[in-house]
């Protein structure tokens, strides 16, 4: 059994392709579509109504996808840094548009709308007198501007540790 676990464990490490990558890439996709699907109003498949509450679990979805994949980049470049893979051509050449700069421009613009859609939520609920909202409603705003100001501070974090790790690269 011990033997086992060990060689699984070498395989996970040393394929952060199916580690990481592939279930965030899934999860943030399912998460996204999800999202997309329930922004607009409550949906019912055979008798089950989807409503804010599987939003929250689909914006969960998505920012935990990224978190994966962005885990599947910083592992392969610290396994290409350290000598435990070779260089990946493919990496190398998306590393000369996605820079620090532009990862902290697409994140603080992901935050921007988060920001926005923040300052609608509560100009809507100006407009009902600070008072008691319907969540249903409110939430369809909130969720997604939440969801975007997280993934917005994520896209930062990540561009400056990339260049970290980019650091010895260079």
């Amino acid at each position: 059994m011990e033997d086992g676990w060990r060689h699984l464990r070498f395989l996970l490490l040393y394929s952060p392709r199916w580690l990481f990558l592939y279930p965030g890439a899934f999860l943030m996709l399912v998460g996204a579509a999800a999202g997309a699907w329930l922004l607009p109003g409550p949906r019912t498949i055979a008798g089950v109504t989807f409503d804010v509450h599987t939003l929250i679990y689909a914006a969960m979805s998505a920012l935990v996808g990224f978190q994966a994949i962005t885990f599947a980049v910083f592992t392969k470049v610290f396994a290409i840094s350290e000598g435990l893979l070779p260089e990946d051509p493919r990496l190398s050449k998306a590393f000369r548009w996605i820079t620090l700069e532009v990862g902290l421009i697409v994140g603080a613009t992901s935050m921007l709308i988060g920001i926005v859609g923040s300052v609608y939520a509560l100009g809507s609920w100006g407009k009902h007198a600070f008072g008691p909202l319907d969540p249903a409603h409110t939430l369809r705003t909130v969720i997604p501007a939440v969801t975007c100001l997280t993934l917005g501070c994520q896209i930062m974090f990540s561009s400056f540790f990339l260049s970290v790790l980019g650091l010895r690269r260079r």
